[in-house]
């Protein structure tokens, strides 16, 4: 009797984290705020949409971006943002990255008419009966690099 109750109380705890659907995200854009002989520093902004029926408390954010599979830029934050069901905010963002892996990501990209990237991390906070959850995010996709310099033609 005591095994089934303690089994009961278990699954209702994974029910509480598996109730939430992971957040999309996309990376609106993405700024050199400054630059030293080892890293880069990023400035970005970060649109997060709560697809969820309950409002999320975000409290903190980890998150990386890749594009051609080289990690160019890590980050993480502290924030204080609830965001509605079905609702989305604006996220400013800190981020760092290596030098090397930019070289990488160049040398790599000679005569490239397009780049996948992938953004993907973490947010975590609390729902809006107080109890902690962590969800994962991913974002994919290409870039089309000729949008990026219009009139420059690619070689």
């Amino acid at each position: 009797m005591l095994t089934g109750f303690v089994f009961l109380i278990l699954c209702a705890g994974c029910a509480q984290h598996a109730k939430f659907i992971s957040p999309k995200v996309e990376l609106l854009n993405l700024t050199v705020k400054d630059v030293s002989f080892s890293h880069i520093n990023y400035q970005a902004n970060i649109r997060l949409y709560n697809p969820n029926l309950e409002a999320l408390r975000i409290d903190f954010m980890e998150y990386s971006l890749y594009i051609n599979g080289i990690r160019l830029v890590d980050g993480a934050e502290q924030v204080d943002q609830k965001i509605g069901p079905h609702e989305e905010a604006v996220i400013p963002v800190r981020l760092s990255g290596s030098v090397l892996s930019v070289i990488r990501l160049i040398s790599n990209m000679q005569n490239a008419r397009e780049v996948d990237f992938e953004m993907k991390g973490t947010v975590s906070g609390t729902d809006t009966s107080g109890s902690p959850f962590s969800l994962p995010f991913s974002e994919k996709g290409k870039l089309d690099l000729s949008s990026l310099n219009p009139g420059l033609p690619l070689r």
